[in-house]
């Protein structure tokens, strides 16, 4: 026999330690589903760079140029080649990401092997430090959506313990929106990328980059952002879900004339 409790008139039944636990797994599992197909975006973007390493010579000079040219060394940015990296990370010695530093003001790039990443790196220190207020504002909120995104991603496996017409406060009403909340703080992640693309490409054209590596900037970086739109769609899809799933098995029921309970 399952005890039950009385509220506002109504006959509810709490959910067991199993039932969450439960959901708990079935979340997890539904929640890695749905983020798994990011792994895939991400493949034609390394095939990609992979391939344009070769031609790696025809981008350095313009990358060195377009440097130069930004105005950002007057802002104090610097790049950081391969021998600075230390263990930093593989991937940027290898010549397979670059990345924008804004605290230390550096741009990690290997410019022996990728120099065609650089553009991009070169639009998000632009969106930095060279930028109307609100382009500044949205880059600067970048780490914090994704620190939101996340928290977002934790709340959802939270158990659903008051009945559903319960007075709700506003972690309820929090984790009701979760998966709405993580889709909006990834918005200004997709933004950021979209813009410091834009740039970068701009820059590129203005150093002399002729169609043929436009075109192929153009490729790379929308295979880059499609894999933020990704995290973003199916984040915001993957916390959502979740929730639901932990609601289904951890609200409690209300108990109706045509509920029999033994």
């Amino acid at each position: 026999m399952t005890s039950t409790y009385y509220y506002k008139g109504n006959e509810y039944v709490p959910k067991s330690y199993a039932s969450a636990e439960a959901g708990y797994w079935l979340a997890t599992g539904a929640s890695a589903a749905i983020l798994s197909p990011l792994a895939l975006t991400r493949k034609p973007l390394v095939k990609q760079v992979l391939k344009e390493q070769a031609n790696n010579n025809l981008f350095k000079d313009k990358f060195i140029k377009a440097f130069e040219n930004s105005g950002l060394i007057e802002k104090g940015v610097t790049l950081v080649e391969p021998q600075a990296f230390n263990d930093f990370s593989s991937e940027f010695a290898k010549g397979t990401n670059a990345a924008f530093k804004p605290k230390a003001k550096q741009i990690l790039i290997n410019t022996e092997k990728s120099s065609f990443l650089g553009f991009h790196e070169l639009g998000h220190a632009l969106n930095q430090l060279k930028s109307p207020w609100l382009t500044r504002m949205n880059a600067k909120f970048y780490g914090i959506g994704y620190a939101i995104a996340g928290w977002m991603g934790y709340l959802a496996l939270f158990s659903s313990t008051k009945p559903k017409d319960a007075p709700k406060n506003i972690e309820d009403r929090i984790k009701d929106n979760c998966g709405k909340i993580a889709f909006a703080a990834m918005i200004p992640v997709v933004i950021e990328e979209a813009l410091a693309s834009h740039k970068g490409i701009k820059l590129a054209k203005s150093v002399g980059a002729d169609n043929q590596m436009v075109q192929k900037l153009k490729s790379l970086y929308a295979k880059a952002l499609l894999t933020y739109v990704g995290r973003c769609v199916l984040g915001g899809l993957a916390v959502g879900t979740s929730s639901m799933i932990m609601e289904y098995f951890t609200r409690p029921q209300k108990i109706t004339n045509n509920d029999v309970w033994f």
